[in-house]
């Protein structure tokens, strides 16, 4: 049976752990007996903190950024590790000076995704290894004018671990380091960029190997 929380944070820190527990708050515990973990938060407000931890078997947590208005200045970080699938996305319709940070490893495959990246000044580092297929997925929202965000990612992992990058910007000026390392076979990792405007003069880095 799947288990299913829905968070709403106002200006407040929040810390979910998911496994034998899920904890929302101080002196707030919810068991979860399920090995496969759900989790589905809705942040309102800005300067907040936002930490999800995963372990277990099978993973998948959403957080939507700024459900009625733009944040800015809220960190989110998700932490899923251990076997079976996991899913992480971070939507982000719009504010400034955001800070996501997505961490997957072990056995299964992972997924990452940042929709409807809106802002400016925004940071994202996401971090996939281990066994399985990790694929990385970052799209700006219809319309948006991105600038200076600063995106970092690193897919690393051994025999079965195809790796896949794709970005999708309406912008200019954004920072983007890639890693891809140690993939089945040639060819099997890849990163596709596309911006709607300029692209800019930030550098862009790739690495494959």
């Amino acid at each position: 049976m799947k288990h299913y929380l829905l968070i709403i944070a106002v200006l407040l820190s929040t810390n979910i752990y998911a496994q034998n527990q899920i904890n929302p708050g101080p002196g707030i515990a919810v068991p979860v007996m399920s090995t496969t973990n759900t989790i589905y938060i809705e942040q309102i407000g800005s300067y907040n903190s936002v930490t999800v931890a995963q372990d277990g078997s099978g993973h998948a947590a959403t957080v939507t950024m700024g459900l009625t208005s733009a944040v800015d200045n809220t960190t989110v970080a998700i932490d899923q590790k251990d076997s079976g699938t996991k899913t992480a996305t971070v939507n982000i319709p719009g504010g400034f000076n955001n800070s996501v940070n997505i961490l997957q490893q072990g056995a299964g495959n992972h997924t990452a995704s940042i929709t409807n990246l809106n802002g400016i000044g925004n940071s994202v580092t996401i971090n996939q290894g281990g066994a399985g297929n990790h694929t990385l997925g970052i799209v700006g929202a219809a319309g948006s004018q991105n600038n200076g965000n600063t995106i970092t990612a690193t897919q690393t992992g051994g025999a079965g671990a195809d790796k896949t990058f794709n970005l999708g910007l309406n912008g200019w000026n954004t920072n983007v380091t890639i890693e891809q390392t140690n993939p089945t076979t040639s060819g099997q990792a890849s990163m596709n960029i596309t911006c709607g405007n300029s692209c800019g003069t930030q550098p862009w880095t790739y690495i494959s190997r």
